[in-house]
């Protein structure tokens, strides 16, 4: 049967033809708003808490880098004409935007203003596709543009990956002819000072904010690996280090993605959705994975769609805040309307030329695909681990810094994040916590719910973690310290709390937070054994209490009568178990322990026995997954 494709595309990989189609497939609603003698798109959504110029400038900028990567990819005869028109509109915002003349001026750069990672940013784009964007511009242009770039040059940053945004404005400005003899001593500082936030192992704590999360992806090895693709040859011996830290951050990273594709949310920024992906792209462009292939392009294939198959567009057809869907509480105050274009990073596959054996390796099955397994990351403090095709991470090391509370800390502070399940929010930030999959203090008398900050990881190994963390806030010196214990098997999680609670009030275990499509749940009475609940499509979720604890309750939301918190669903029901109250002034000692489940097989979620609970070893027996043997010095008698 002859080939419906049009001839100049057969030579082409079919997977190399998606990537371009579903970049393009972005690029056009965001075309349809790109009126001349503009320098912003008009995107419709909430503002940042930046200020006006730094969202027009996002909406130009970050829309670029999907341009780009798209513009510099291997052109076919069906896109010439919106090629011309995408380079030219962007041309020209670019002049528009940098002319103080102009009424549509983007400003100039100041400290610690948005503008620094914008045209950080920009320094990137100009550079990923220079025959479309840069070179056209006349001398002149050129002149100008780079005179507003400049405007960057001594600017405070803040102590997290946006020094990398100065270190490509300095190198950009060098390699152009528009640098400063100080400009690269103060590119090599400013890389010597993200080099000391390395913690090994290809991880990254990101300065200020104390974390481990898809930070380590979005910015830290997409930087550098520019860094190292664009201007490493000044320093060979860095960039060499740079692509070693690559190569050793997918060997973890892979694990990070279900059979579906979607990888866990966890950490702040998770609007940016497919971003992860860029780290991938590459390593294969630097050469600098032992990963085979075939392997990473399902991945990210996969990755890509996953998202692509949600409604993740707003009214105009652009991409909306959100995770699975358009779900602006779920951004973070520096966020924009034009944000969720920072997934643009995720097209850098399309860098790598359409004969490059990424593109034309066979596929091979995801390690989620291969069985169940965990994985442990001890510079991160997380254990990653597959289960029934689905990812979870095990959460024993978040650095949760004050500086990202007003995040929420539930971003960083649960005690795993699973694909499927995802979590809810909570309100206002730094002085609550949603009750999923976590242990958190109501203080008696109190509306406020506090959960973990910052956590020590003691123990990590592929069948348990154990560290140490507190509950509370420094406003009324709420305190309760914790030491928790957590073991897996198959769905479920074991969990075991030590605390010793320095103020008044009731601690609360939470299960998984089972996402609905619609408020239809036939959840278990409140005082049943096992707290349970099946949603029409077959996911469940499941908390047994073993100790501890005086009584069940649900946290729910099934109807429209309270704003929804669930990040990939309007409804949802959580299992929660809560203890008797706490309260004696020197502080009260105990322990809890409880079983969490979530999955789609009901024969797994069936309630687990207790054949023995002697101080340092446990047998649990399930009618499914049988004997459940766990030996640890922190268990104690069980009765």
């Amino acid at each position: 049967m002859q080939s419906t494709r049009p001839l100049h595309t057969v030579n082409l990989p079919p997977a190399y033809i998606h990537w371009q189609d579903s970049a393009r497939k972005l690029l056009e609603p965001l075309a349809a708003l790109m009126h001349p003698g503009q320098a912003d798109i008009p995107l419709i959504g909430p503002p940042s808490d930046h200020d006006v110029q730094a969202d027009r400038l996002e909406s130009f900028a970050r829309p670029l880098l999907l341009a780009v990567h798209w513009l510099q990819s291997a052109p076919r005869t069906e896109d010439a004409a919106f090629r011309t028109r995408l380079a030219q509109w962007f041309r020209d915002g670019l002049v528009i935007g940098t002319n103080p003349a102009s009424p549509h001026y983007w400003g100039p750069d100041a400290s610690y203003h948005q503008h620094h990672v914008e045209i950080g940013l920009l320094a990137i784009a100009l550079q990923i596709a220079p025959v479309q964007i840069w070179d056209p511009l006349s001398p002149a242009e050129k002149d100008q543009v780079a005179h507003w770039l400049a405007t960057a040059r001594g600017s405070g940053i803040v102590n997290n990956n946006h020094y990398f945004m100065g270190i490509h404005i300095l190198e950009f400005l060098n390699r152009h002819g528009y640098g400063r003899p100080a400009d690269l001593t103060i590119v090599d500082e400013f890389l010597n000072r993200l080099e000391f936030m390395y913690r090994g192992g290809g991880w990254f704590e990101d300065g200020i904010n104390q974390a481990y999360d898809h930070y380590n992806s979005y910015a830290f090895h997409f930087y550098g690996l520019w860094w190292a693709r664009l201007h490493g040859q000044r320093d060979e011996k860095r960039a060499t280090r740079w692509r070693d830290w690559a190569k050793l951050f997918v060997r973890d990273y892979e694990h990070f993605f279900a059979a579906s594709g979607e990888h866990p949310a966890f950490g702040r920024s998770i609007s940016y959705r497919f971003n992860c992906l860029n780290v991938f792209g590459l390593v294969a462009a630097e050469n600098c994975t032992d990963l085979p292939l075939g392997r990473l392009r399902r991945l990210c294939t996969r990755n890509l769609d996953f998202f692509l198959s949600k409604p993740i567009t707003q009214s105009q057809g652009c991409l909306s805040l959100g995770w699975t869907d358009h779900f602006e509480p779920l951004m973070e105050s520096y966020s924009c309307a034009g944000s969720p274009y920072w997934c643009a990073k995720g097209f850098a596959p399309l860098i790598l030329p359409p004969d490059h054996p990424f593109w034309n390796h066979p596929e091979e099955p995801l390690l989620a695909e291969r069985g169940d397994h965990a994985h442990v990351i001890p510079p991160a403090g997380l254990t990653v681990r597959s289960v029934g095709g689905e990812v979870e991470i095990i959460n024993s090391g978040s650095q949760i810094s004050n500086v990202n509370l007003r995040y929420g800390a539930w971003k960083w502070s649960k005690t795993a994040y699973r694909t499927g399940t995802s979590f809810t929010l909570a309100f206002p930030n730094q002085t609550n916590w949603s009750l999923d999959s976590a242990l958190t203090l109501l203080p008696t008398g109190s509306t406020s719910c506090f959960g973990r900050h910052s956590t020590v990881a003691v123990e990590m190994d592929a069948e348990h973690s154990f560290y140490s963390y507190s509950l509370g806030y420094k406003i009324n010196q709420v305190n309760c310290s914790v030491e928790t214990g957590v073991w897996w098997k198959a769905g479920w999680i074991l969990q075991l709390h030590h605390y010793e609670c320095r103020t008044a009030g009731v601690l609360r275990v939470g299960g998984y937070p089972l996402p609905l499509a619609t408020p239809q749940a036939d959840v278990s009475s409140a005082d049943a054994a096992v707290l349970a609940t099946f949603a029409p499509d077959g996911r469940g979720t499941v908390l047994q209490p073993l100790h501890g604890f005086a009584a069940g309750e649900w946290a729910n939301r099934l109807d429209d009568s309270t704003p929804r918190s669930h990040i990939a669903a309007p409804y949802h029901a959580t299992p929660v178990y809560r203890t008797p109250s706490l309260g004696k002034p020197m502080g009260e000692n105990g322990f809890l322990a409880a079983l969490a489940w979530t999955g789609t097989d009901r024969t797994e979620a069936a309630a687990w026995r207790v054949d023995s609970g002697a101080a340092g070893r446990w047998q649990l027996s399930h009618p499914k997954l049988g004997v459940w043997t766990i030996a640890h010095w922190a268990l104690p008698a069980l009765a």
